[in-house]
């Protein structure tokens, strides 16, 4: 008896686990058909844990569900857009890529930007409506490496083509990061349209000029600003929030409601481009882009997609403002927008988002002195040099020695110096660096050769700027700003100049349904490391100059 109800208990467990493995919900792994990485400039880590609450969206939905690296830094020291966004894109450091800053100066003292470009201007691409402008010259030329959108794009095999589109609201971030092999597309401040070049396309593309004609921005006399969330509630309720004494701007965009596009000006959309409408327009490029793009089944994107209007915005209201607080509010519904359609353009699982920046934000020098940090101090650059040259002067009678300044390092003279006897050069550049030193706001400075030629662990902040030298681009002295100090050539707002938590500690979050996701990671991680980490994904080779290992947490 008993024998006999064992053995029958023993055929329903084998009958319950035959069970055919369909009747269990399946979680298989698919390769990304369509990769998304929203680059959100100025975007810093210390916005999520402040305003995630109040997040209902895209990125609630990332925070949520996706794999999130807490403490992802960029290892440079003065940490700008076209930096930032160029280690992003080819998986290297600003010493080995070059692109170390927006612009620097030239030998013959003239300030260069990173992507004017070697091709005749006339021959650049924009809508012909009647009112369009040309548009300026631009590459990555003095990009010197490749990039993960060129190891995707030349990786492409038979019966799938890898294609690379990026969009931007400047041209900068979308050439650094679609590269050489891929299709960059950016906005022209005199004629508001999106605009490209023969970098890229021999003609322009007609769908490009469609776009174009039906976001005629000659049709907009003034954009409307609206809150996502109601000006009293909660959302806003922050120190600062309201206080304009140091903004760059004396008036709230917000509480004004409407900005008014005045064509008479050079640039009539410079403030069109800081508002909530110009991102809402740039991810209907990008839905256009991939629609355009993304036709043949069996073919993968790449879509770098660069929201700039936060950085446009917040250099001038600062960190706290309710203007800036309200543009990522304006992200989160954006990006929960483009997420959705791209999950039904190409199917939930067939989705892997990235969401990060390029750099963090410093807090406007003049509220943290306020608030009790008294070592937070603006610098103004043009009397600091003058204070040098004077300095120079009168000890050594020797006129104009430091010829220009760019956020952080100085350039001197160099004929001059040259031409005087060794231990004179030395004992100049040993008394502006004494001089540097004892200025309030500035922690050290070092000679280029000085910088290169010292050795710090790799987390030590003075590696982060030996980290960004490159030969005839950065200056002859280079200058560390204490905390919450910028040497600075505006009197008001704020920027990104120094390799502290805020400014280089930024957002991180891969999501891919059933692949990627769940997941919170507080080892730290770099930058560099993110475009090794997708060439694995999607199994294409890694930019050939990057050394960073692939991202923790990561299983394929």
């Amino acid at each position: 008896m008993h024998y006999r109800f064992r053995h029958m208990m023993w055929l329903l467990f084998v009958a319950i686990i035959d069970q055919p493995l369909a009747a269990a919900p399946k979680t298989t792994k698919q390769p990304p058909k369509l990769v998304v990485v929203f680059i959100a400039d100025q975007c810093a880590w210390h916005y999520i844990p402040k305003l995630r609450p109040f997040f209902q969206h895209g990125l609630k939905e990332l925070l949520d569900n996706g794999i999130v690296y807490a403490n992802a830094y960029h290892p440079h020291g003065i940490p700008e857009t076209t930096t930032g966004h160029n280690s992003i894109a080819t998986g290297t450091l600003p010493k080995d890529h070059g692109a170390i800053l927006n612009q620097w100066i030239t030998a013959d003292y003239r300030k260069i930007a990173y992507d004017n470009g070697y091709i005749n201007p006339s021959t650049d691409l924009t809508y012909s409506g009647p009112k369009a402008q040309p548009a300026s010259c631009r590459s990555c030329d003095k990009t010197m490496v490749d990039g993960l959108s060129d190891q995707f794009v030349l990786n492409t095999r038979p019966g799938t083509i890898n294609k690379v589109v990026s969009v931007s609201l400047k041209s900068y971030p979308a050439i650094a990061t679609a590269q050489r092999e891929g299709k960059a597309f950016w906005i022209d401040e005199k004629s508001g349209m999106f605009v490209t070049n023969q970098r890229y396309f021999a003609t322009t593309p007609a769908w490009l000029t469609a776009f174009n004609k039906e976001h005629e921005p000659a049709n907009l006399k003034q954009v409307t600003l609206t809150t996502c969330h109601d000006q009293d509630s909660r959302a806003y309720q922050f120190i600062d929030a309201k206080n304009y004494d140091h903004a760059g701007y004396k008036f709230s965009m917000v509480q004004r409601g409407t900005m008014p596009i005045d064509r008479n000006t050079p640039t009539p959309y410079d403030l069109f481009i800081k508002t909530p409408t110009a991102s809402e327009i740039l991810l209907e490029l990008a839905k256009a882009s991939v629609d355009n793009t993304l036709k043949n089944g069996s073919d993968r994107l790449i879509l770098w997609v660069c929201l700039s209007n936060l950085d446009l915005l917040t250099h001038f209201y600062g960190p706290d403002s309710m203007e800036t607080m309200d543009t990522i509010y304006h992200l989160d519904k954006q990006i929960k927008g483009f997420m959705d359609y791209a999950k039904r353009k190409v199917g939930e699982q067939r989705c892997l988002f990235v969401f990060t920046a390029d750099h963090g934000i410093c807090p406007i020098p003049e509220l943290v002195n306020k608030r009790g940090l008294t070592i937070a101090r603006r610098i103004m650059a043009k009397p600091l040099m003058q204070a040098m040259n004077d300095l120079i002067y009168k000890k050594y009678w020797e006129r104009d020695i430091v010829k220009n300044y760019e956020p952080t390092y100085f350039v001197w003279n160099e004929q001059r110096m040259s031409a005087m006897k060794p231990e004179k050069r030395t004992a100049i550049i040993n008394e502006l660096k004494r001089f540097l030193k004892a200025q309030p706001g500035i922690k050290t400075a070092w000679t280029f050769d000085e910088l290169k030629n010292s050795t710090f662990r790799p987390e030590e902040l003075e590696n982060f700027y030996k980290n960004q030298l490159y030969e005839g681009r950065s200056g002859d002295l280079i200058v560390m700003p204490q905390p919450y100090s910028q040497i600075t050539n505006y009197p008001s707002g704020t920027s990104h100049l120094s390799p502290y938590d805020y400014d280089t500690h930024v957002p991180l979050i891969l999501y891919q349904k059933g692949s990627l996701e769940k997941k919170w990671v507080r080892t730290k991680v770099w930058m560099p490391q993110l475009a090794g980490t997708l060439a694995q994904i999607l199994d294409v080779g890694r930019p050939s100059a990057s050394i960073f290992n692939p991202l923790p947490g990561i299983e394929r």
